[in-house]
């Protein structure tokens, strides 16, 4: 069985300027047999708040608002699951190879959130390979999935972070991967699992919630830095060494 038959829905956080990307990723999903127009896939309007309304910045708080009404919305609609995917995100040649196996393991499993992508190097060292129960924190929300045993708890979670203020020892008008660590923090009994060793990472391309590099400004600064972002992804998917900002991640 392939992930896509074992997901009730994947929904996809993408913005309609971003055209690079979403081809980009539609090749990525079909290396994993998925067609991006295909029934259990979705890509919902963007939001577009008016301003960042305490979030760092109004691309933060939109990129909240998108998370956030994908997992409103399934909880509305009743799914037993659903994969949430931004519209950067890339797989592991593991992750394709391995997707009966995971579907085996999440079957089997009392999970509330699945991590496919993360930014846990050192944590897992020694680890199991597969799947890891893991509760603290870790950067990237951009290829997970939640379970309908933990949508209600989690969307009233994420309601009150968008009312509580900046600095809230609860959490308030956070990056989405801040949030979803408090959440793991205050809900222990939630099974959160971690892929080991990690299957997808964020493709190498300018950022859409944060201010571009004066490099990708200029044409010749966008092919230089677009040729460096592309040779470091396929170095990831060959030998699994990634940098990123919270260190490397390895394969």
């Amino acid at each position: 069985m392939k992930l896509i038959d074992y997901f009730d829905k994947l929904c996809i956080v993408h913005l309609p300027n971003r055209e690079d990307r979403y081809r980009a990723l539609e090749h990525e999903l079909r290396v994993l047999g998925i067609d991006i127009c295909g029934p259990k896939v979705q890509v919902p309007p963007a939001p577009m708040p008016a301003d960042a309304n305490g979030y760092q910045s109004k691309g933060v708080h939109g990129n909240f608002l998108s998370h956030y009404e994908i997992l409103r919305d399934a909880l509305k609609d009743g799914v037993e699951s659903v994969w949430v995917l931004e519209d950067d995100a890339i797989f592991s040649r593991y992750m394709v190879s391995e997707q009966e196996r995971t579907v085996d393991v999440l079957s089997s499993m009392p999970w509330g959130l699945c991590y496919f992508g993360h930014t846990l190097r050192r944590e897992l060292k020694g680890a199991e390979r597969g799947w890891v129960p893991f509760s603290g924190p870790f950067c990237w929300a951009h290829c997970y999935a939640v379970h309908s045993r933990t949508l209600a708890r989690l969307v009233s979670y994420m309601e009150e972070t968008m009312e509580n203020p900046p600095g809230h020892p609860r959490g308030g008008r956070l990056y989405i991967d801040a949030a979803y660590t408090l959440f793991r923090q205050m809900n222990p009994d939630v099974l959160s699992l971690v892929a080991n060793p990690v299957m997808s990472v964020q493709k190498g391309s300018p950022s859409s919630i944060s201010e571009r590099k004066w490099y990708d400004h200029f044409r010749f600064g966008r092919l230089v830095a677009n040729a460096a972002r592309a040779g470091r992804d396929e170095c990831w998917r060959r030998t699994g060494w990634y940098a990123c900002g919270s260190g490397t991640v390895d394969l």
